[in-house]
């Protein structure tokens, strides 16, 4: 399940759920969790590179992740790992977003993703075109009931992957997620029903 709610905190969006561990990047540093490979953490812009995530009104001031560093011709990520336990909720607020910006969430050692999504899974194809001021661009997303993961990989195979932010936790679902949940199983059992009786 996705969706696009948040809190703010001044001009930065936030997770709206409470009980979640967030990595907002700003110091003291280290980082909250484990971060290897090709990424940066900056403010501001970077012409032709990175542009800061736009949030109520304006670009983030703060700090945020860009992967990668530079423009490169071939795929670069960040793997994060050490994020303190398994979890079924990721979120993020996530910057310009971008048909070639991926995400990717892992459990253990299986080399393997339990679950991937491109910047096509957050909006509609015409709306994944980078946009650094737009709303439909520039979202907090959240992702509810993940499969079980403790930790992720950010790539990206242009320009960059910009997030502020970070907020991972179990959250549990919603009540119009159960209900729509409710409503699957039961339809399912009356199909059952209905084949057994033939």
């Amino acid at each position: 399940t996705i969706n696009y709610l948040f809190s703010t905190n001044g001009n930065e969006f936030i997770s709206p759920y409470a009980g979640v561990t967030t990595e907002d990047f700003e110091d003291p540093l280290p980082l909250l969790w484990s971060w290897t490979g090709n990424f940066i953490v900056r403010t501001g812009d970077l012409s032709g590179v990175a542009s800061a995530p736009f949030g109520v009104s304006a670009k983030d001031a703060s700090k945020y992740v860009s992967v990668p560093i530079n423009v490169s011709n071939t795929p670069q990520s960040v793997t994060v790992t050490n994020l303190g336990g398994s979890y079924n909720y990721f979120g993020l607020w996530w910057g310009s977003v971008d048909t070639y910006n991926t995400l990717s969430f892992y459990s253990g050692s299986n080399p393997n993703p339990v679950a991937s999504f491109t910047g096509l899974a957050i909006t509609t194809p015409n709306q994944a075109n980078g946009d650094q001021t737009a709303s439909s661009t520039n979202l907090y997303v959240n992702f509810l009931d993940l499969p079980s993961f403790d930790s992720f990989m950010m790539t990206s195979t242009s320009y960059a992957f910009e997030a502020d932010n970070i907020a991972v936790g179990n959250v549990v679902p919603e009540p119009a997620t159960m209900l729509l949940l409710g409503s699957g199983l039961i339809g399912l059992a009356g199909f059952a029903r209905k084949r057994f009786k033939k």
